[in-house]
């Protein structure tokens, strides 16, 4: 929880994090609010073109604890995090929209389709 706790003599907005009894200042290393970036995976790019085919986006990945997909083309593209085939309009296939994102929640393989040929699509793995 953040609160406001008052002015100091180098800042005129002191912003305190409330943890457990203790205040510490906001920003700081003991702010739990504060994203230590040595634990943060580097990530890896899984981005490509999908085609009007199923394809692999990802392999099954024991260790994957987030994949994030951007359709950045200006078609339709559908994606199966289930390990199977991807087929837009088919169960088990996400639709998403030009200019939308996903977020796969499984470690088994994710397969990727289109709705028109070449379309470009982000993707980051972690």
């Amino acid at each position: 929880m953040r609160s406001s706790i008052g002015n100091t003599a180098n800042d005129p907005l002191f912003v305190a994090s409330v943890a457990g009894g203790s205040v510490a200042p906001a920003g700081t290393a003991n702010d739990p609010q504060v994203i230590n970036t040595a634990y943060l995976p580097a990530g890896t790019d899984r981005s490509g073109t999908a085609g009007t085919t199923s394809a692999t986006l990802a392999a099954a990945n024991s260790t994957r604890r987030n994949l994030v997909i951007q359709n950045v083309s200006a078609n339709v593209i559908g994606i199966n995090e289930f390990g199977g085939t991807a087929a837009i309009g088919s169960p088990g296939t996400y639709t998403v929209p030009s200019g939308a994102s996903a977020r796969v929640s499984t470690n088994r393989l994710v397969t990727v389709i289109a709705s028109a040929a070449s379309s470009p699509y982000t993707a980051t793995e972690s």
